[in-house]
């Protein structure tokens, strides 16, 4: 299973799919590139808790992608 957290001011989302399933895997896809053009950055976790790395397209077996919103000085 694929987990798709979106960490927002509200409270995080979260989001799951299967990757044998196209439908779900189409819906996670279309939620990642609707933040992505909004300005949030994408973090794939690595199961073994060392540092993830950014990634700038979806990846149906990441296994958890973290969605994080642009950061603005003040």
């Amino acid at each position: 299973m694929g987990e798709f957290c979106e960490l927002a001011v509200g409270g995080d989302i979260k989001s799951i799919w299967d990757p044998r399933n196209d439908k779900e895997v189409e819906a996670a896809e279309g939620q990642f590139k609707k933040l992505r053009k909004s300005g949030f950055k994408a973090f794939k976790v690595r199961k073994t808790g060392k540092k993830g790395k950014e990634i700038t397209s979806f990846d149906r077996n990441a296994g958890k992608i973290i969605m994080v919103p642009e950061m603005v000085g003040g």
